[in-house]
């Protein structure tokens, strides 16, 4: 730890050596133009030195406006440097007699994504990524000027920065309008070094690079020295911590006995409850709570993710598209710094709560002590890579969104509480904090955060408003994460269990070898995908043009698929139930959670896909924006590709249920292999349409395949085929069919019928869906009367999943095809429940 300590220092003492500011002499500049984000860029850069009068100008720099034009095209033949930006008060006459020619200007507004020119190396192409630029409206379309092309449109080949030597001269121009249109553009993070580029160029200086730029917003010297003097204070905190405590559990083993620390909460809310009786009831259970309350914030959700974030707090397609492509990218990294102790966790604190809790609970220390030990070491790497190294590549304007997101790892156990009742199957508590940390907290803090970092950035020129917004994004996950694990440690304790367990180190070599013989192969699956979407960024970030914005939209358009994430809850659930199942020797029982797993996702998936395609488009057009119009398109082949999602989360779950993680890293390896290529074969010539071909290939391959290995190499798997897709194919159409109809009916193209629609696709609308799923032919009497059991357990979500039961029930009461298709192997799973609830001791 010392010679850390010292390294670190000696870093530091290193980055505050003395180092030049700018690379040439000051600048005598002239400027004419309003005030605003260019003349603000001009303030950055130290060498400038406005003047009042040209003939003193070393550059002169026009933004909307060209005075004295006789006088400054005398400056410019002396060897005056020139920065014009196109306005809408500039007339090709001012334009002929300032530059000489003949040139012509055509009003344009419609987007245009901007793209390097081939046919010149100018350093500005290498310093600046233009792929990252957002796309630009206002402008003039110019033609006959002599400008060499820089930076060209991507749609139409048109000119939006050239340069051109006028006697002695250098002159810079640009298309686009700089005044109060194209704002994004402005806010843009290669922007100011843009302007204070192109000023020092066209007088004939050397600029510096980004990296070292001040008006960057990247980390530079003094943020470098702080940042590593904070990551020295983590790693000795955390060192300290782990030994302290180890220290007391191995002096104190008896404190592994008290796994309940209050019996009278514990009595009433767990023991003498159904939660304790195994069986699908309580998989069903949690999945309703889930999907119930998920329910009801959708709509509030969809609402503030499509309108309220984008239009109102962070008006930013750029700023969300980077935070969405920071956390896809991360996910790799979390995943292999992991290790699979998380769901090694969930699943031996289900397998070992049946005979030995003391052992069950060990799990869950390796996972607190795991987590906060390599997230002090991950932090560490990611910040003084994000701080040192990342300001000199491609990925500079990241810097910032990454080491504000990587601190999300300290201390890195806000998961625990989630974790174990996951693993108790208390699925009704798991969700609850599954929602808060994905839903309703982002709500609350995102709003709050935001505000105080776009006006922070706003007053901070170097980031501006956009990159505030983006750092608000950052915080407010870590404020989210932080409120998961306080609610997560009220609702434990409120069924009497004792917290403070998992937060002690009792566990032997023994436990963390199994954890991590388990985690390590399940570690391979997550970071298999986590490399697929990682490549899929670089991939894309090399091939899409306008990638900033057009992920963007992206992110947008998935934000309905998200909606499909609250059936995952129920595979993950399905988890733990087969893990003690099958650990015990139940096959029919661990068949029968397949069963229902694959009948459930056909079901529910058919009904949000249904209710989805009908109102998405129409959605995103009237609430988002001209400058999301895209997610409309990319919505419906989206949605296309979260409805055939379920098979492989089933799969997924069972192969880890069956302590075979190995095979869910080898499908998931197989399946970004094939995305990865196939993306990489058509994004250049396909865009963005090649990755929607890409996701939906592999997963279907992933699909068929996932289920002939499950049926041989972990337990013998049943597919019912009419509850599963036959009745959930017939009853998404019909559901579609009448909800679009009404929403044609309804909607106008603007905000208000925009939301109505919405909410009358996904409140008023699942009965009706429940309905049709019962008329053809969905349930047996059996599999009905199982959801009439989970809905009593779904605690305050149980009107709404009474709801769905009466409708469904009514349904099938009326249908001829009633009990024509039964799930046949549910009466050997119940026995075999009865017999493993009898096993499990008391705690």
């Amino acid at each position: 730890m010392r010679k850390i300590l010292l390294i670190l220092l000696l870093i530091s003492l290193i980055l505050l050596s003395p180092k030049p500011a700018s690379a040439d002499d000051s600048l005598n500049v002239y400027y004419a133009g309003p005030s605003g984000a260019l003349s603000t860029a001009l303030a950055l850069d130290k060498n400038v030195h406005l003047v009042s009068d040209v003939s003193t100008a070393d550059v002169i720099v026009l933004n909307g406006s060209v005075p004295e034009q006789a006088g400054i095209r005398t400056r410019l033949e002396q060897g005056a440097g020139l920065v014009l930006i196109l306005g809408p008060d500039v007339s090709a006459a001012q334009l002929n007699t300032l530059l000489g020619g003949n040139a012509s200007l055509t009003y344009q507004e419609q987007p245009l994504s901007l793209n390097i020119s081939s046919a010149t190396s100018d350093p500005i192409l290498r310093e600046i990524i233009w792929t990252s630029s957002p796309q630009v409206r206002q402008r003039y379309l110019l033609s006959g000027s002599g400008f060499t092309p820089l930076v060209t449109g991507f749609e139409d080949g048109s000119l939006v920065l050239g340069k051109l030597s006028i006697g002695s001269g250098r002159a810079f121009l640009f298309t686009a309008f700089l005044n109060a249109d194209n704002p994004q553009f402005q806010e843009w993070a290669y922007f100011n070094y843009l302007i204070y580029r192109l000023v020092e160029s066209s007088a004939g200086h050397t600029p510096l690079a980004f990296a070292r730029y001040p008006g960057s917003p990247v980390p530079h010297t003094h943020d470098q020295v702080i940042l590593y003097l904070l990551l020295a204070g983590l790693l000795l905190i955390s060192g300290l911590a782990f030994w302290i405590v180890r220290r007391y559990s191995l002096r104190h083993p008896e404190a592994l006995d008290v796994v309940v620390s209050n019996r009278e909460k514990f009595s009433i809310r767990e023991a003498n409850t159904d939660w304790e009786d195994v069986g699908f009831h309580r998989p069903l259970a949690g999945f309703f709570m889930a999907f119930f309350l998920g329910i009801l914030i959708f709509i509030p959700l969809i609402i503030y993710q499509n309108l309220i974030l984008p239009v109102y707090l962070l008006p930013s397609a750029q700023a969300i598209g980077i935070w969405g492509r920071v956390t896809q990218f991360f996910a790799l990294i979390w995943n292999f710094f992991d290790m699979g102790t998380s769901i090694a966790f969930v699943k031996f604190l289900s397998q070992y709560r049946v005979h030995d809790p003391r052992r069950a609970v060990q799990f869950g220390q390796v996972f607190v002590w795991w987590q906060a030990l390599s997230g002090a070491v991950q932090v560490a790497i990611m910040v003084a890579l994000a701080g040192s190294v990342l300001p000199s590549t491609v990925y500079a304007i990241y810097a910032w969104s990454i080491i504000i997101h990587t601190f999300i790892q300290i201390p890195g156990i806000y998961q625990v509480m989630r974790n174990a009742l996951t693993g108790l199957q208390r699925f009704d508590y798991a969700q609850i904090l599954d929602l808060a940390l994905a839903v309703i907290f982002p709500m609350i803090t995102q709003p709050i955060l935001i505000t105080v970092m776009v006006a922070w950035g706003k007053s901070h020129p170097v980031f501006g408003a956009s990159m505030g917004g983006l750092l608000g994004l950052g915080l407010a996950a870590y404020a989210a994460e932080l409120l998961t694990f306080m609610l997560g440690m009220w609702l434990y304790r409120r069924l009497g269990y004792n917290a403070r367990l998992y937060f002690l180190a009792h566990f032997d070599w023994s436990v963390i070898k199994e954890s991590f013989r388990f985690g390590v192969f399940e570690m391979i699956g997550s970071a298999a995908w986590g490399i697929g979407q990682s490549v899929e960024i670089l991939i894309s970030q090399a091939y899409l043009v306008n990638y900033a914005e057009v992920w963007g939209n992206w992110v947008l358009a998935q934000n309905f698929v998200y909606a499909f994430n609250v059936t995952s809850t129920l595979y993950n659930n399905l988890m733990p139930s087969i893990s003690e199942a099958i650990s015990h020797g139940r096959k029919m029982l661990s068949q029968y959670y397949s069963t229902m797993g694959y009948k459930w996702g056909g079901m529910i998936s058919a009904m949000l896909g249904a209710l989805l395609l009908a109102v998405a488009d129409r959605f995103i057009l009237g609430a988002s924006g001209p400058e999301f119009v895209r997610a409309a398109r990319y919505s419906t082949p989206l949605l296309i590709w979260g409805i055939i999602q379920y098979p492989s989360w089933v799969g997924d779950n069972v192969q880890l249920g069956a302590n075979k993680p190995w095979m869910k890293g080898a499908l998931v390896s197989m399946e970004q292999l094939i995305r990865i290529i196939l993306a990489f074969i058509l994004l250049a010539r396909l865009q963005i349409n090649a990755l929607i071909i890409a996701y939906i290939v592999a997963l279907m391959t992933k699909n068929i395949i996932a289920y002939w290995a499950n049926h041989k190499l972990c337990f013998p798997q049943r597919f019912y085929f009419w509850q599963s897709l036959g009745a959930p194919f017939l009853a998404g159409l019909a559901h579609f069919a009448v909800v679009r109809w009404i929403g044609g009916l309804i909607w106008r193209g603007d905000q208000v019928t925009s939301i109505l629609i919405l909410t009358i696709a996904i409140l008023p609308s699942y009965p009706l869906f429940a309905f049709f799923y019962g008329l053809f032919g969905g349930w047996d009497d059996a599999t009905l009367e199982e959801v009439r059991r989970a809905a009593e357990l779904s605690t305050f979500m149980k009107p709404f999943a009474w709801l769905f039961w009466r409708s469904t029930a009514l349904g099938a009461h009326i249908s001829p095809l009633h009990n024509r298709f039964p799930i046949t192997n549910r009466q050997a799973a119940l026995d075999e429940a009865v017999s493993l609830t009898h096993e499990r001791v008391n705690l």
